[in-house]
């Protein structure tokens, strides 16, 4: 008896887990598209927004958090920090003797 009520209850309630299973999944499916949605450009970074549709769009993006259409817009970051460049250059004196500079 108590088998069978048991049975009863699961058969009342699988409709209702069937449609809070796809409201979930619906959910799940808005906040990754939220989550693609953001792209964030750190500092010392530009970033140049590449479309499907378009190519790639003539603005450069600067620092900080930005938005994008997801699957048709791509950004493209790109280091733009000045690096320091030691070059060194044998050269040499009056007297015939090689001397290294570097800057």
């Amino acid at each position: 008896m108590a088998a069978q009520s048991f049975a009863n209850i699961l058969r009342n309630l699988g409709p209702q887990i069937a449609g809070g299973g796809s409201a979930l999944l619906g959910l799940a499916g808005i906040g990754y598209g939220a989550y693609e949605s953001v792209y964030t450009v750190e500092g010392g970074h530009k970033a140049v927004m590449f479309s499907r549709i378009s190519g790639v769009q003539d603005d450069v993006i600067g620092e900080g958090l930005h938005f994008r259409v997801p699957w048709f817009q791509y950004p493209q970051i790109y280091d733009v920090r000045a690096k320091p460049t030691k070059i060194t250059s044998p050269t040499g004196t009056k007297d015939l003797q090689t001397v290294n500079i570097s800057l």
